[in-house]
């Protein structure tokens, strides 16, 4: 079986690469993705891929573009952790995904002479460690995220969660329904975030939720959002004078504080008409947090840059 028996036929355009233009034009570049597609696929059924038609997946070809363009630290890994995530978004479990992760190792060993310039990814060892550590938070992260926000409180801060979120605002539009007004122009979110580094990440949100919950306490729902982001769910009557009021008071609490890298945000963010609206909203205020931290970044122990072997030979 190879992966053209399972995926449908695709057409990419240079729009659509994520390395630019060029590289995206490269002559040869998108038989070298193919060849890769190929033998990944190969390799991870052979490895014992349970359902061959669920492998592939634009994260897939995300990862064998990075692969194909040599793209080493920072690229790869960003590409291996939407990957890792796409994998556990779909129900994989996490041993087929690493499974999956030494079928791609196994691919481009075996794949070098058909990818153009010889292409190297570094699993075994130290860099092999780095990046298993990458594709298992990468997978972690989604998988134990959709258990958080299946929960009403959310664990860490103790502030609700976005589930409990998008209840009150189910209820709010009832509400609305009932009384013949809309919600747009009754309620409004404010979307609290902190710029800070090095601080863990309990500790912004306890310190935006907690001055949140001093300017907001008169039965308004304070949640997070995603990883770092604070959202209160708040009538909109005299909404503005209450919001500069908390950047405010965040301003005196963070005032001096070690790790502060800029001005506290706190900014009023508007509700669509539609709940399903409003579910967008709060998924693009999560899509606007910075990337979470890198906390295995050791000098030295980078994956190393790809390119041409030391002999000279291709």
């Amino acid at each position: 079986m190879t992966l053209a028996d399972e995926r449908t036929e695709e057409t990419t355009s240079s729009e659509d690469r994520p390395h630019g233009d060029d590289v995206a034009r490269r002559p040869g570049r998108g038989l070298a993705l193919e060849a890769l597609r190929e033998r990944w696929f190969a390799c991870t059924n052979a490895l014992g891929w349970s359902v061959p038609s669920e492998w592939p997946d634009p994260a897939v070809d995300e990862v064998c573009g990075a692969v194909v363009d040599g793209a080493a630290g920072p690229p790869l890994e960003r590409a291996l952790t939407r990957w890792a995530g796409a994998r556990a978004s779909a129900g994989i479990g996490l041993d087929e995904t690493l499974s999956d992760l030494a079928a791609l190792h196994t691919a481009v060993s075996g794949a070098l002479g058909e990818l153009g310039p010889r292409r190297r990814l570094a699993l075994p060892g130290t860099d092999g460690s780095r990046l298993v550590r990458v594709v298992s938070l990468g997978w972690t992260d989604v998988a134990c995220g959709d258990l958080s926000e299946a929960a009403a409180v959310d664990p860490l801060s103790g502030l609700a969660s976005s589930r409990y979120l998008i209840t009150r605002l189910a209820e709010v539009h009832r509400a609305a329904r009932a009384r013949g007004t809309r919600v747009p122009e009754t309620h409004a979110l404010v979307a609290v975030t902190l710029p800070v580094a090095g601080w863990t990440r309990v500790a912004p949100l306890t310190v935006a939720g907690d001055a949140a919950s001093v300017v907001f306490d008169a039965g308004e729902t304070i949640a997070v959002v995603g990883r770092s982001t604070v959202v209160v769910l708040a009538p909109r009557e005299g909404l503005a004078g209450r919001v500069r009021v908390l950047r405010g008071l965040l301003a005196r609490r963070l005032s001096g504080a070690a790790g502060v890298t800029g001005t506290p945000g706190a900014r009023i963010v508007a509700l669509p008409a539609t709940l399903a609206g409003a579910r967008d909203t709060l998924a693009r205020l999560r899509e606007a947090e910075p990337p979470a931290p890198r906390r295995d970044r050791i000098p030295g122990l980078d994956v190393p840059a790809t390119g041409e072997p030391d002999d000279g030979s291709t």
